[in-house]
């Protein structure tokens, strides 16, 4: 697994040659003092695993070095002298004071020391549950100080935290996609993996009853639906949140009265939704319509037909409210005198008698005129029923005999709100 880095701030502190140090405690008047002295260390900007030197007097008598997150003992010194000490810097080494250990007592210096610390992060588990544990591996991990999940999750606190492993768990809200490093040191980095998380998703694969009955018990099996915060029915302006039990696998709760035919979705904490692949059908809806011989509408545009309407706004593939089918047109008249027109094609009606197609009428609604207008034909004006699909079968007659249609209008009349329309066409 490869990483890219996405953004490099710059440089605190500009490396220095290694006879370059930085002053970290003041130098006694004494110079003939027996007293341990940390004068200076460096370089600047040097890596955990590289070699640092500490300048001062009488280092001779240091017994070990106690960096934050490490120590290191006389023993592993790679060279001691009274003015200088050399050693290895541990890998596990984090930024702040250093202290010598002399057996008068400790001397701590009074600069932090930092280090360039390129972390590289060589893996993670690929998928996860909200709120499971993922493991990251790779070099300097130690200096990662925060992870950013996506939908803008921040963890900086971590389950364990290590030079070659880190151990974080996944927020309840995170959502799938690339994870972003922030770490510290002498060049801080921030660094965004080139895959993604996978954040696991549940799962429906079957409902029941279907059809169904409003303010009954429903219920709903799959996988992982215990990650599930929240149930949409078509129909609804708000979700089911409240359920009679929930497990991995199923989900028990009651249909509510305003639930309408469709497919249903579950939501998880992150705002994710996951849609059956089925459609739920309650007890007493309406019978399936007659087959369209012609059509201008069923479940999205038919043919070359497109819409040259004004003053509304159209949504063709709208689920919350269907006739028969999948789809419906959720019409908004938001202006007086707006039009739904189909338009960009042509039909010759010799070889049908009537056309057809289904309305229904939202609240204030009712009593509302629509004008119906083919091209080439005389207008039909229809009176929206608030609260139910009306199917309309208008002959040709009705419709003043065109030969041939090119154009279809739906024209609201002085009035604005919205209706749906299903299955238009010519039988």
């Amino acid at each position: 697994m490869k990483f890219a880095i996405k953004n490099k701030l710059p440089l605190l502190i500009s490396f220095l040659m290694l006879g370059t140090f930085l002053s970290s405690c003041d130098k006694e008047d004494d110079a003939g003092s027996s007293a341990v002295e940390l004068l200076s260390f460096g370089p600047t900007g040097v890596k955990p695993g590289e070699e640092i030197v500490f300048i001062g007097n009488n280092l001779n008598k240091v017994t070990a070095i106690q960096f934050i997150g490490s120590a290191v003992e006389q023993s592993a010194f790679t060279e001691q002298t009274s003015e200088k000490i050399k050693l290895v810097v541990p890998l596990s080494t984090q930024e702040g004071l250093v202290t010598l250990k002399t057996p008068e007592g400790d001397i701590i210096s009074k600069t932090i020391i930092n280090f360039e610390a390129p972390v590289v992060i060589a893996s993670f588990t690929p998928e996860a549950r909200p709120g499971s544990n993922i493991t990251i591996t790779g070099d300097l991990l130690n200096w990662i100080t925060e992870i950013r999940f996506a939908k803008d999750k921040v963890v900086t606190q971590f389950v364990s935290q290590s030079v070659n492993e880190l151990v974080v768990k996944v927020p309840d809200s995170a959502k799938t996609g690339y994870l972003v490093f922030t770490s510290g040191g002498t060049e801080p980095l921030v660094t965004e993996s080139t895959v993604e998380l996978k954040v696991t998703l549940p799962a429906v694969t079957d409902f029941s009853p279907n059809p169904a009955e409003r303010n009954k018990d429903f219920t709903i099996t799959g996988t992982n639906l215990d990650l599930v915060s929240a149930v949409w029915f078509k129909g609804l302006t708000s979700p089911v949140k409240t359920f009679k039990s929930k497990t991995a696998t199923q989900i028990v709760l009651t249909i509510p009265e305003a639930a309408t035919r469709g497919k249903i979705a579950v939501e998880v904490l992150s705002g994710v939704q996951v849609e059956s692949a089925a459609t739920l059908t309650f007890v007493g809806d309406l019978p399936p319509l007659d087959p369209l011989a012609y059509a201008f509408y069923i479940d999205g545009l038919q043919g070359n037909w497109q819409n040259w309407g004004w003053s509304t706004s159209i949504d063709f593939s709208n689920g919350d409210n269907v006739r028969d089918g999948l789809a419906a047109i959720k019409t908004e008249y938001t202006g007086q005198w707006g039009a739904l027109k189909f338009a960009n094609s042509s039909v010759s009606t010799a070889a049908y008698n009537e056309l057809t197609f289904s309305i229904f009428g939202t609240p204030g609604t009712e009593g509302k005129k629509i004008n119906l207008t083919p091209s080439g034909g005389s207008t039909y004006t229809i009176v929206i029923e608030e609260g139910k699909w009306v199917e309309y079968k208008l002959t040709k007659a009705q419709i003043g005999n065109p030969a041939t249609i090119t154009d279809l209008t739906f024209q609201n009349e002085a009035w604005t709100g919205t209706v749906y329309i299903d299955h238009v066409g010519l039988r």
